[in-house]
């Protein structure tokens, strides 16, 4: 379609909507942008669109708007049923989603991944399995890089790689994807679509233009995707973690094989794979697959999955403070994305749901908190339907905000456990998106990670205060550094640090762990020196300073005779060191022995 000099609305002027109009400006339409919102919604928007000679209409749409327009592009937010729309088609305007838009324009293969979880790290893993390959490759579409922009790339890249949402499928008409992967199938977005059946009618819609010469990517362990299967008309490759496949890509035996016909190549070990969880390994093999029928190289297969480390906000590792680690997986909007992340850990999970609710139930994650799960802590508008589906499988906190549940969650957690953001919701009633809240948590997590560091550094200030009166000399009585009792088995879990009370300031580390010390084993004769001791180091440096208070070896304690094995600390008489008689001084350091650091739980 030629689009210069025609009339076109764009309805929607979030992301999508506003690159559309853009687009469509720069390429001689004449555009109109409307959205239901005011201008009160669009501080920056409106005076951009208005300089560049794009029309507005914000507020209540006018049937007459759309009636005298040649062309309808409307953003994924926008629901399809709307009244106006279904207007405009029976007048015969043709009312289409940006990617259709950017599919009329469009050089080069495109590759285009849907399904209800996996999508984000699925076709970022891909675009790094085909630009290790060699091929010039783009990356977008409801990744949050609007696929328009990928039209007047110059040069053109050779293969487009898009992720694709139900709410861009459904008013497809010619969209026509050289490789279309249907990841699985689960309720989702039930708050959009009347029904889980039309949910798939429209993730089912990226293969209704595909012919026989291109590709259908299928999850051959997902119920629900293999009942499309007889419908599809372009070649099938399937893909399965669970079980051999006559042709595709599967695990046997801890590698990833890759057969079709007489060839069959081992692309890698699943221990290649650095993302937590079952359902990244099927991320995995889908991206392989598709990768392998679009040509790349099975060696840069191989070396992108050793490289990938996974995307922001989709089950990523924020930091670990005081032996617990913090996760991100704010793009788990939806309650089977929750129940995947939960799968990932075994227990000691400390689980923040809730935000805007979908119309799925949540009772599907009652399985998976028993003996994993320590706490559930919701926020947002969902949190009473939450606590109604959840009441009785375990511990609910009603936080109402994700400032209160991190705070929360981080004050009950032990050394070894987790904290995890998985909402199962959208973000929409207290965030702008699933990026806002995502990096709402990381700023949280960093503030507790100061606070902890700040903690930490005060104790350590107050341990090195404590030093012998100089008013009055004479031979200060050592400190008391407290041990913890001998640990019999290495592999056994570490206590959590307390708060020093006032008798127990000394025996707190400078560390933000907490230390467990042993006894030194090399030393026969130790003793302890305060750091205003040790920092008496020569002869010069005594001579020098203004202070003529000065460590003897007379003014020590005399040492105590003790039979048997020395402990952390303990003076014990022994050879003179160095050999040098009685009066020969030497200074000796106690070892302290870190091994029993907490450690980050292994997951």
């Amino acid at each position: 379609m030629d689009i210069r000099g025609k009339n076109v609305l764009v309805v929607g002027l979030a992301r999508s909507g506003i690159a559309a109009a853009h687009w469509l400006s720069d390429h001689g339409a004449v555009v109109t942008g409307t959205d239901m919102r005011g201008p009160e919604a669009f501080p920056k928007v409106v005076s951009e669109l208005l300089n560049r000679n794009i029309g507005l209409e914000l507020g209540p749409h006018r049937e007459s708007t759309f009636l005298r327009q040649d062309l309808v592009v409307v953003s994924p937010g926008v629901p399809a049923d709307l009244p106006v729309l279904h207007l405009a088609r029976q007048k015969g305007i043709p009312v289409i989603p940006e990617i259709e838009l950017a599919g009329w324009f469009l050089k080069g293969r495109l590759a285009g991944i849907t399904g209800t979880n996996g999508k984000t790290t699925t076709v970022t893993l891909l675009g790094r399995m085909l630009e290790a390959s060699g091929f010039s490759t783009f990356v977008g579409g409801n990744i949050g890089v609007p696929l328009l922009s990928a039209v007047d790339l110059d040069p053109p890249v050779s293969i487009v790689v898009s992720e694709l949402s139900s709410f861009q499928l459904e008013t497809i008409s010619s969209f026509r994807p050289h490789v279309a992967a249907l990841l699985n199938l689960s309720p989702n977005h039930l708050d959009r679509h009347p029904s889980f059946e039309a949910y798939i009618a429209a993730k089912a819609r990226i293969f209704s233009n595909q012919k026989r010469e291109d590709y259908a990517i299928l999850n051959a362990d997902d119920e629900n995707v293999m009942k499309l299967a007889p419908q599809i008309r372009s070649q099938k490759v399937l893909f399965s973690r669970r079980r051999e496949l006559a042709s595709g890509v599967f695990v046997s035996a801890g590698t990833v094989l890759y057969r079709v016909q007489n060839l069959e190549v081992a692309l890698m070990r699943t221990s290649d794979v650095r993302l937590l969880g079952d359902f990244n390994l099927e991320n995995v093999l889908a991206a392989s697959a598709a990768a392998c029928v679009l040509g790349a190289e099975f060696s840069s297969i191989r070396t992108a999955v050793r490289e990938f480390g996974g995307v922001e906000h989709r089950l990523e590792f924020v930091r670990e403070i005081r032996g617990v680690d913090f996760y991100n997986d704010s793009k788990a909007t939806s309650v089977d994305a929750a129940a995947k992340a939960l799968s990932s850990f075994d227990r000691g999970v400390h689980l923040i749901l809730g935000g805007k609710d979908k119309g799925a139930p949540y009772e599907p994650l009652r399985s998976l908190l028993k003996d994993r799960v320590r706490e559930v802590l919701v926020i947002g508008a969902a949190q009473k339907r939450i606590i109604s589906d959840l009441a009785g499988a375990v511990e609910i906190v009603e936080a109402g905000d994700l400032e209160t549940a991190v705070m929360t969650a981080a004050e009950r957690a032990r050394p070894g456990d987790v904290v995890l953001l998985a909402p199962a919701c959208s973000s929409f009633d207290q965030f702008e998106n699933f990026e806002h809240r995502g990096r709402a948590f990381k700023e949280l997590v960093q503030r507790l990670a100061e606070e902890s560091s700040r903690r930490a550094s005060a104790r350590a200030v107050l341990q090195a205060q404590v030093i012998p009166d100089r008013a009055v000399p004479r031979a200060p009585a050592p400190a008391v550094l407290q041990a913890d009792p001998p640990v019999a088995n290495a592999h056994a879990q570490p206590v959590a640090a307390q708060e020093p009370t006032s008798g127990q300031e000394a025996s707190v580390s400078g560390h933000q762990e907490r230390l467990v010390l042993t006894a030194p084993r090399e030393l026969e004769y130790v003793f302890e020196v305060s750091a205003e001791e040790a920092s008496v180091q020569t002869p010069r440096a005594s001579e020098e300073a203004t202070d003529d208070f000065v460590l003897n070896e007379d003014d020590l304690t005399p040492p105590e005779s003790v039979e048997g094995e020395a402990f952390a600390y303990e003076v014990r008489p022994g050879a003179s060191v160095g050999g040098g008689g009685s009066n020969t001084t030497k200074e000796v350091y106690a070892k302290i022995n870190r091994t029993g650091r907490s450690q980050p739980k292994g997951i």
